[in-house]
């Protein structure tokens, strides 16, 4: 499928797509991220976990170049990227979908997403048929014609992802608490939704401090408290690790 454009080097899961190597920021006078370190391999999903300011959101911002780290590196490909602003690193494929921010609300699904491929594609036929050949492929094409603000919460999500991925470039996916304020129904649908772009060659990184809401779809994952990585490792090996159990998941929780 070329619905997004990946090269063909996303697939080899193998390879790092993103490596953050002793990252430390402070804001405000108070040291937010602390010696960071963390590698997102081609087509993977990774969790970035933790409790409320625990630095998860300054890590992400940090990564789109909102913000830029006062020690350590950013590398995307292997390519030095820490001083590069916000567009550029858009350019080069990192895209982010905040938790609270999405679509224009007074506009349809249709408008939303030709609002982003127009500043890529300049032929008005192929971008109608970007349009409905992503909402084709993901089962949405029922939206076409359905404002934002008339949307369901999953349905409003997975919208804005697809516009995120407009991206032409696209390497990077950073979503930010994607399963708040979901219904159960709805959650479930999102993790299908996103384990259908990594299906498809993207790398994720999800965002969240429920470590139960998004386990079962992560390759690997990184709780990170104070600032610091706590612990790292895949889904089956973060439930039994006895600090991950002290810290976060709570004492009461049992395999």
């Amino acid at each position: 499928s070329n619905i997004i454009k990946l090269n063909e080097p996303n697939k080899n899961t193998n390879k790092k797509i993103l490596a953050i190597s002793k990252i430390s920021k402070t804001l405000g006078g108070k040291p937010v991220l602390k010696n960071i370190s963390l590698n997102l391999n081609h087509g993977q999903i990774l969790g970035l976990l933790g409790p409320n300011g625990a630095g998860k959101s300054t890590l992400f911002n940090l990564i789109v170049g909102k913000i830029f780290p006062d020690f350590g590196e950013i590398k995307l490909n292997n390519e030095i990227i820490n001083d590069l602003p916000i567009h550029k690193r858009a350019i080069k494929g990192i895209s982010l979908l905040e938790q609270h921010k999405g679509l224009f609300g007074n506009m349809t699904a249709y408008e939303n997403l030709y609002a982003i491929l127009e500043l890529h594609i300049e032929d008005k036929s192929k971008i109608e048929s970007k349009i409905f050949q992503l909402l084709s492929y993901f089962g949405l094409q029922y939206l076409v014609n359905v404002k934002a603000n008339n949307m369901s919460g999953g349905e409003y999500k997975k919208i804005s992802t697809l516009q995120r991925i407009c991206n032409k470039d696209i390497k990077v996916l950073l979503l930010d608490e994607p399963m708040a304020a979901l219904d159960p129904l709805s959650i479930s649908s999102i993790k299908k939704f996103i384990l259908e772009l990594r299906g498809m060659g993207l790398s994720v990184i999800i965002t969240d401090h429920n470590f139960f809401a998004i386990q079962d779809i992560l390759d690997n994952c990184i709780i990170i408290r104070d600032g610091v990585v706590m612990v790292e490792g895949p889904p089956k090996d973060i439930i039994k690790d006895q600090k991950a159990i002290k810290y976060y998941l709570g004492t009461g929780f049992k395999i």
